[in-house]
């Protein structure tokens, strides 16, 4: 056996962390920001995407937004992405 050489669990575990820091955090952090359409082009990107959606700014109505966003950075989000119902995730129901 050679000096790099480690058992079939150990391999596993490095795969599955492996996954974990390249695709499942951004995929993620890609959807709690909203980005349902880059969320998409990461599939076919195998994951590429995501990473540049992750540092992306949030949408104004994402959970992202609502959880880490303080006034100032809430109203980026909203100059950039503006602020309709629809972006904000919310729909009104019309009587």
């Amino acid at each position: 056996m050679g000096p790099l050489a480690v058992s079939t669990g150990v391999a596993i575990a490095y795969g599955l962390a492996l996954f974990a820091v390249l695709l499942a955090i951004p995929l993620a952090v890609t959807a709690l920001k909203g980005h349902w359409l880059l969320l998409a082009a990461g599939w076919l990107t195998v994951g590429t995407v995501w990473w540049i959606a992750a540092f992306r700014l949030a949408r104004p109505g994402s959970w992202w937004a609502r959880r880490f966003y303080g006034p100032d950075k809430r109203q980026r989000a909203e100059l950039r992405y503006g602020s309709s119902p629809a972006a904000d995730g919310i729909v009104e129901s019309v009587e």
